[in-house]
């Protein structure tokens, strides 16, 4: 496999979330349709066996979107598979699940995590941000700091429920921006 990594200067991004639900789908779009829009074109792709967001990734980005599963494939073989089908300008992968989450408690094998760090690809971790406000920061440290090399180069807070809310996770958050970027979205989902 390390000849792969000679040819991974495909510009990539993993797009993240703490737990299902956080809103993945729907920001990953916007992620792309955003690309798009710059006059880039995007290949999608998505961890795991899914064929319901990949429909949604491939309407977008007009490209079909492929899927990235390690317990079907194997390593190789989907180093092997990012490389062939990553002809865009950029390649935008949305994890599954939580972001460590995968073949079983113990290991990160089979997660979004995982996936990131065989194709190293920065990731962009989503946060629900609705019913908390200073605790997000523990949440978002947590993240960053629960494996070696989290990858988690940004946080996208989602579900912010006013200015006041936006306002609180700032400030808690201020302190973790030597770690992170950190892009508050109100109301997308």
């Amino acid at each position: 496999m390390k000849f792969l990594y000679k040819e991974l200067k495909i510009p990539r991004l993993v797009i993240a979330g703490a737990t299902s639900g956080v809103g993945k789908t729907s920001i990953t779009s916007a992620i792309i349709y955003g690309i798009k829009k710059s006059g880039y074109s995007v290949q999608p792709f998505k961890v795991g066996p899914d064929y319901i967001d990949p429909s949604y990734l491939s309407a977008i980005s007009k490209n079909d979107a492929k899927n990235l599963d390690v317990w079907l494939m194997g390593e190789n073989e989907l180093v092997q598979s990012f490389v062939k089908n990553s002809s865009s300008d950029v390649s935008v992968i949305e994890g599954v699940m939580g972001y460590y989450d995968g073949f079983g408690g113990k290991t990160n094998y089979a997660s979004t995590h995982h996936v990131a760090s065989l194709l190293k690809a920065p990731t962009v971790l989503i946060l629900d941000a609705s019913k908390t406000a200073r605790s997000i920061a523990a949440t978002a440290l947590g993240f960053v700091k629960f494996h070696r090399n989290s990858r988690i180069i940004g946080i996208i807070l989602n579900k912010i429920g006013s200015k006041k809310h936006e306002n609180l996770c700032r400030q808690a958050l201020a302190n973790l921006n030597y770690l992170l970027n950190v892009k508050i979205i109100r109301n997308l989902t």
